[in-house]
């Protein structure tokens, strides 16, 4: 056991995959899966309309609210949270995320570019998705370095499937593999 616990908070840059290795945690190991764009999503509609509408500060208060709001659900313990990429950058959300279990998805373009190339519909990467994003990951880099409790390699060719694993891993698999069954017995 690394001394690591639930929930764990995936951060990363855009684009890194948090989202789907959430879902396989979700899907493999029993936890739950919590994706704050979502849910913001699924109050204020799509985020690059919010984005354009409300501007980059107001969808930052917004997206700290939500992130503080399911830290603070106890339905929220055992489960792993996915977090949009500029979230940890807030002065808002850092303070959220002490003393927690974070774990960085670490890719590079070469991984990425596949997924932004060409994209419109992320306004922090126009209007050119994969100069944006090495610009971005420079500037956020140490950010997510310093806030990680873990760090995973999610270069390509990892898979999903690796990196979920690895995750699994650093939790310690015994707990997790109780929360699992537990999780489980819930759904029986």
């Amino acid at each position: 056991m690394t001394g690591a616990s639930l929930p764990v908070v995936l951060i990363g840059p855009m684009a890194a995959g948090k989202s789907h290795v959430a879902r396989h945690m979700a899907d493999h190991y029993g936890l739950r899966h919590v994706d704050t764009d979502r849910l913001i999503e699924s109050r204020h509609g799509p985020i690059p309309k919010l984005f354009r509408a409300r501007g980059e500060e107001e969808f930052r208060r917004i997206e700290a609210e939500t992130v503080a709001e399911i830290l603070d659900d106890p339905e929220n313990r055992e489960c792993v949270i996915s977090l949009g990429g500029g979230a940890p950058m807030s002065p808002l959300v850092q303070p959220l995320l002490e003393g927690r279990t974070v774990a960085y998805l670490e890719v590079d373009l070469d991984t990425v570019r596949p997924r932004i190339r060409g994209n419109t519909t992320r306004p922090m990467l126009q209007p050119d998705p994969e100069a944006r994003w090495s610009q971005i990951l420079d500037e956020r880099r140490e950010t997510f370095e310093r806030l990680a409790t873990i760090h995973l390699d999610g270069r390509a060719p990892r898979s999903v499937a690796q990196i979920a694993h690895d995750l699994y891993t650093a939790l310690g698999a015994p707990e997790a593999s109780a929360l699992a069954a537990r999780g489980k017995d819930r759904t029986a």
